[in-house]
């Protein structure tokens, strides 16, 4: 087989999947929006199960719930025969993924949460399964086909299944108003929970400024001792006039008197930002224009200062 043959069967099975998850984003209906509600307002955990690849996809959505604040997990139904339903407790909600919503393994299960009134929620793609008569809520996968070859492997099923967990989660997270700083508390040394801080949470408040009437001298000295490679235009109010950089002071160094004005070699739009604006964002901001130090500003009046390495180190 040549290189361009194989390329193709990959660009094929990625156009079949697609065109499966946009059927699927059409199927979602009044059953979607029940689940949505029923976990949201849960006041157990959310348990995901399922048999072989379904249960590795479970697995990931269980994982999804626990990082966005939802207690879940994963409760494999060979391992809930042999001992396990004492995980299931009073006001869990059962999730149970199969594809054909036959799998044998799966009846303890079912039967065990019918006689203690648990809630289930079904992914499977067959509505008259048995999986789908025992459910409280089922959601459908559409008719789809599988990506490989034989057309037998989980593939296009398990992606279906796999994005509506995460329609799923993301629709819960929102109502239950899941927010940056929630997030963060939950992955405190992960570096998505890193990539969600905001210059407020590191920002440095000791900022170095001079009035509008000081002198090249006064900035320089100011420059220096705060170590930020800039100082902080203020008119009378205290706000923004302007700014000067050490590039600024070199690139005038031969042609100026330092008891001049500062305002002489002075920016007067210099690069600001807002205290909320993401560390990620920050860093991508001081790149676009070639700065090292940002100023963080409430209406055009100086609250902290970064520095470029400072983003760095928790991006």
């Amino acid at each position: 087989m040549n290189k361009s043959k194989i390329k193709i069967i990959g660009q094929e099975v990625i156009q079949l999947e697609s065109v499966a998850l946009s059927k699927l984003s059409k199927s979602l209906d009044k059953d979607f929006v029940e689940a949505v509600e029923l976990i949201s307002k849960q006041n157990g955990k959310v348990i995901v199960s399922g048999v072989g690849k379904s249960g590795n996809i479970a697995g990931k959505i269980a994982a999804s719930f626990t990082s966005t604040g939802i207690p879940a997990i994963y409760l494999n139904p060979v391992d809930a025969s042999h001992g396990d339903m004492g995980i299931i407790e009073k006001n869990d909600i059962l999730i149970i993924l199969s594809n054909s919503g036959e799998s044998n393994e799966l009846a303890d299960l079912i039967n065990f949460s019918k006689k203690k009134k648990i809630k289930i929620i079904s992914i499977t793609s067959s509505k008259k399964s048995l999986l789908s008569k025992n459910s409280d809520i089922n959601l459908t996968l559409p008719v789809h086909s599988e990506a490989d070859k034989l057309k037998t492997i989980p593939t296009t099923s398990t992606t279906m299944s796999l994005a509506l967990g995460d329609a799923l989660c993301c629709a819960v997270l929102s109502l239950r108003k899941f927010d940056k700083k929630s997030f963060i508390e939950l992955h405190p040394g992960g570096k998505i929970g890193k990539k969600l801080m905001t210059l407020n949470e590191i920002m440095d408040t000791d900022i170095p400024t001079i009035q509008s009437d000081a002198s090249v001298i006064d900035a320089v000295l100011v420059m220096t001792e705060k170590k930020y490679g800039c100082v902080v235009v203020l008119n009378k109010n205290m706000k923004i006039k302007g700014i000067i950089t050490d590039g600024d002071l070199r690139r005038s160094i031969a042609k100026i008197n330092i008891k001049e004005k500062a305002t002489n070699i002075m920016k007067s739009k210099p690069v600001l930002a807002t205290s909320d604006l993401l560390v990620s964002s920050a860093i991508v901001l001081m790149n676009n224009h070639s700065i090292t130090s940002l100023i963080i500003a409430r209406q055009n009046k100086p609250i902290g200062i970064v520095n470029l390495k400072k983003c760095l180190e928790n991006d």
